[in-house]
């Protein structure tokens, strides 16, 4: 998406001016507005009590639509500042080290604690958590984020993944967090602060909770939560708009298969090794075969069915020759990289070459046995469509979702992370059991029982049916969009919405639009990160000023 994309802030009629106006120039005349009526009080609750607005009263109130504009105008360097200097630390998990004791992070939590002290914000470090606070008070309003992110292959960047780089896409902010999660964060700070220098009186108290363990372990999180009761009402920043009420449960299915590295079958070609995928909730970009002795035969009807393939790209490699003087070849697939829980916006490089690897019958080996498991059990779409009977729907939620993240090598064994995203519909146990049935049926058909393990966690759907700010979130995405007929929605992801009470996520990316959180193409427009500023400070006034 571009700044003129069809889902930035649009052409449309303010509630304040009652005219049309566009971008910056709208800010402008609500500045000026602002200038001539900041004193004035929009009518909210005085007393602190449960009603998120009084009846009849307009959402976004005008005091809301004046912040936002003045935010998106004052705030519009700060908060790429801000953004870049997060994206610099590297915060991914590290095997062996709690994030929380890792450099990155606590040079992050001490750079966060001098923002907020300078911008007269309250900051609590809980370790694996830091929480930023404005105003006092019984009543709370939470903000939910996380500064972890995922690994980056900085390879495939055309700068530094871990420094914002503003120039090699025009009108794009491209680096590793920016849209998941530290663009949020930023966003969040940049308009608490402008409410702060406001002074308006507060009936809600706001906190900016920071998880650093979103992307590897819900536990610490959990036990912060144990320790620290959060917020009656949640907004979460970590997933799309308009409104996110329902999530779908996250699920592990590992099989292994072992068996010979190769079967030794004198004059056949054979398949060697089988890997590929990065981490387990990203759609994996890359995957390698190596074959001993293919001739020319083999290689021209391999690359015969690779010309044939619309979606991935193949590389043919001459590797040498192994220690009996057969000659060495790689295939190398390229797909596109993307979050797991939209695999439909990538293409899994491992299913596709082992659909390339499927036109060859291979003699037997563990590369051999897996291949033909990927290639019959998960094939490349994405709906569990050869998975047994796993594939199912629900209407709001949607289909369960199915991608093959990793593929490695583990002593004798290749092991295979599936991420199956699944909906209501079903219980645990009934999706338990259709996995079994299928990895189990395949075994035994192909003779391999004794050879192959399965490993399952199923976790479950997750939906609000509820929460009493959806409708404020709602008004505020369809104000400052233009788009009406905005309704709440289901996701694949899973994220911290689900542990905290009336816990929804509003943004940050915009309908329609790729998501590019895991991706090694991770970016937000310029103008998305304004749009998104402009309505996190909407929504914080409407939710939480007097």
């Amino acid at each position: 998406m571009n700044g003129s994309g069809r889902w930035g802030l649009a052409l449309r009629r303010t509630a304040a001016c009652g005219v049309r106006v566009r971008g910056l120039a709208a800010a402008s005349a609500l500045l000026l507005l602002f200038a001539a009526s900041a004193s004035a009080q929009d009518g909210g609750p005085q007393d602190g009590g449960p009603r998120l607005a009084p009846a009849g009263t307009a959402i976004p109130g005008e005091k809301a639509i004046m912040l936002s504009s003045r935010a998106r105008v004052r705030g519009a360097a700060d908060v790429e500042a801000l953004l870049a200097d997060l994206v610099a630390f590297d915060t991914f998990h590290r095997s062996g080290t709690a994030n929380r004791d890792h450099p990155s992070f606590q040079a992050m939590t001490a750079y966060l604690k001098d923002w907020c002290e300078a911008a007269g914000l309250g900051f609590a470090d809980h370790g694996s958590v830091v929480v930023v606070t404005l105003g006092a008070g019984s009543d709370r309003l939470g903000l939910v984020t996380h500064g972890d992110v995922q690994p980056a292959d900085a390879g495939k960047w055309a700068a530094d993944p871990f420094t914002l780089d503003v120039t090699s896409e025009p009108g794009r902010l491209v680096g590793r967090g920016v849209e998941d999660d530290k663009g949020p964060i930023a966003c969040a700070l940049v308009a608490m602060r402008e409410l702060r220098r406001i002074g308006w009186p507060l009936r809600r108290r706001v906190e900016l909770i920071v998880s650093y363990t979103e992307e590897s372990d819900w536990a610490p999180f959990q036990e912060f939560l144990a320790r620290n009761p959060p917020p009656p009402l949640n907004v979460a920043f970590d997933a799309e708009y308009p409104v996110v009420t329902a999530e779908k449960g996250w699920c592990s299915v590992t099989v292994g298969i072992a068996g010979p590295e190769a079967a030794g079958a004198e004059g056949d070609a054979e398949l060697v090794a089988f890997t590929g995928g990065f981490f387990l909730s990203q759609v994996p970009e890359d995957a390698v075969a190596t074959i001993v002795g293919a001739d020319d035969a083999l290689v021209d009807a391999l690359r015969a069915a690779a010309d044939a393939d619309e979606e991935a790209t193949f590389t043919f490699e001459d590797d040498g020759v192994d220690e009996g003087g057969r000659p060495r070849l790689l295939v190398r697939a390229r797909g596109l990289s993307a979050h797991s829980s939209k695999p439909e916006q990538g293409v899994n490089a491992i299913t596709h070459l082992a659909a390339l690897l499927a036109t060859h019958d291979w003699p037997d080996s563990r590369a051999a046995r897996m291949a033909r498991f990927v290639d019959e059990r998960l094939g490349t779409g994405r709906l569990a469509e050869r998975f047994g009977d796993v594939a199912y729907e629900d209407p709001f939620m949607g289909p369960l979702t199915l991608s093959l993240g990793t593929l490695r090598e583990d002593g004798e064994r290749l092991v295979a992370g599936i991420n199956l995203r699944r909906p209501e519909g079903r219980t645990r146990e009934e999706v338990e059991a259709s996995v079994r049935w299928a990895v189990e049926g395949w075994s035994a058909e192909r003779g391999l029982a004794d050879a192959v393990t399965l490993e399952q966690s199923i976790g479950d759907p997750h939906r609000v049916h509820d929460a009493p700010h959806v409708e404020v979130l709602l008004q505020t995405f369809r104000h400052h969009t233009g788009i009406t007929d905005a309704a709440p929605l289901s996701i694949g992801g899973g994220t911290h919405a689900r542990l905290v009470p009336n816990g929804v996520n509003f943004g940050p990316s915009m309908p329609g639009e790729p998501y590019t959180g895991h991706s090694e193409h991770e970016f937000v427009t310029r103008e998305q990160l304004l749009d998104n500023l402009e309505m996190v400070t909407s929504l914080l006034v409407d939710l939480a000023v007097k």
